[in-house]
């Protein structure tokens, strides 16, 4: 938990500016390994495309869960997130993604689960909290668990979706890379392993 004696401990320092050309984003996600990720690939695969003009399928390398986004942020808001996920306590749970869902304003088509998971609840609770106590931003809005599959799509095809088991042992923290308007891709940050209470499992630099 972090330290209540240095509440909002960067919640007064200045935006970081705003640059020219390549740009990146972070958030927290439930990041899928190999065989969850072909899993969730083949389910995604198997879903008729929704009607839009510009509808697409997200790349199988993208599939996430978004746990919280942060936006642009400078590195020393960066290691306050990595230090708020170092106080994160929660234990490794099974996620099962079976119902589809649409939301409308950014036309998108998702697969999540008709029930949450106590633990992810409280992975989201305990990460929302160390993340306010380090002044970094969390999102008002009820937490939809949920792995974009389609995007640009005004009507979802009315179609069942393939249930996918997902064994959750870690969350991340992710950089989005943009460069000239188009996303790069995302990098892995950090990855914290649930149910170990000491330092996270750090990505090679």
């Amino acid at each position: 938990m972090a330290r209540r004696d240095q509440p909002g401990l960067f919640a007064d320092l200045p935006e970081p500016p705003r640059a020219s050309g390549r740009r990146a984003a972070y958030f927290f996600a439930l990041w899928p390994d190999r065989a969850v990720r072909r899993r969730l690939a083949s389910a995604a695969a198997r879903l008729p495309l929704g009607e839009g003009g510009a509808a697409y399928r997200i790349r199988p390398e993208r599939l996430h869960l978004t746990l919280a986004w942060l936006g642009e942020i400078d590195s020393v808001r960066v290691d306050a997130a990595r230090r708020a996920a170092d106080e994160v306590q929660a234990r490794a749970f099974l996620l099962r993604l079976d119902r589809l869902g649409h939301f409308p304003g950014p036309n998108a088509v998702w697969l999540g689960a008709s029930r949450m998971p106590a633990p992810l609840a409280r992975l989201k609770a305990e990460l929302d909290r160390e993340l306010l106590g380090y002044g970094l931003p969390v999102a008002a809005d009820p937490f939809v668990p949920h792995v974009t599959v389609q995007r640009n799509v005004r009507t979802p095809a009315d179609a069942a979706a393939e249930r996918v088991d997902w064994p959750v042992t870690a969350f991340a923290l992710l950089r989005s890379a943009r460069s000239g308007g188009k996303a790069d891709g995302y990098r892995v940050v950090a990855r914290w392993s649930l149910d170990r209470l000491l330092q996270p499992a750090r990505e090679p630099a």
